[in-house]
């Protein structure tokens, strides 16, 4: 008979117990009581300005700033019209850039060089040249290398860096390049075309058009 005392003694302990512990806390869902970490959005470095208003809004917001190095968008150098019979052509926040050290993107347009190339001119989209209407004079900028080695053809973007210089010349009745990047060094990045469709591929999608060889 004892054997049976206990476990009920035990159990009459219990029940009183639990009349009076507190109710359990209530607890928030585990998705509301995460700290949640805002990741940033990297911002793009094309520029997104459509009008000449625009463009030139933002040049002179960079001039303004007065950094050692100005970062440009190509396209917002370009959009102006270009008449040879002035004296001077250029709008004042153009002829401004003249003589800062820049940083800017682009390609290579195709030349009859392909490896240790010293010169030549880039363009903001290679697909919108290959593909689309032919840049305007304001729209290239020829750029000279440092590097006595040069570079190879490359249809990936390409950044450079360099001293920008805003000329008028003409030689035999033809305008030599109007914007020009001395001592200038580069890097090849990925391909990231601001005038190509999303899904471009440009390993397939310029065969034929460019020079074909290794991606860097």
């Amino acid at each position: 008979m004892y054997k049976y005392i206990l476990p009920l003694g035990l159990l009459a302990f219990s029940a009183a117990c639990s009349d009076d512990a507190p109710p359990p806390e209530k607890k928030a869902p585990l998705r509301d009581r995460m700290e949640l970490t805002k990741v940033e959005e990297k911002a793009s470095f094309w520029s997104t300005a459509n009008t000449l208003e625009e463009r030139q809004e933002k040049i002179e917001g960079i001039l303004e700033k007065n950094d050692s190095v100005f970062v440009l968008d190509m396209h917002d150098m370009g959009g102006w019209e270009f008449d040879e019979l002035l004296e001077d052509p250029f709008p004042s926040y153009i002829r401004a850039l003249d003589g800062k050290e820049i940083i800017t993107r682009g390609f290579m347009m195709p030349d009859i060089d392909f490896e240790h190339i010293q010169k030549f001119h880039l363009v903001r989209s290679l697909y919108s040249c290959c593909f689309g209407a032919p840049p305007q004079l304001n729209e290239v900028l020829r750029v000279e290398l440092t590097d006595a080695e040069g570079m190879d053809y490359t249809y990936n973007t390409i950044e450079v860096r360099g001293i920008l210089r805003v000329v008028f010349e003409m030689e035999d009745g033809l305008v030599e390049d109007l914007l020009r990047l001395e001592n200038a060094t580069y890097r090849v990045l990925d391909f990231e075309d601001p005038g190509a469709p999303v899904d471009f591929d440009a390993a397939t999608g310029f065969q034929g058009v460019v020079p074909d060889g290794d991606v860097y």
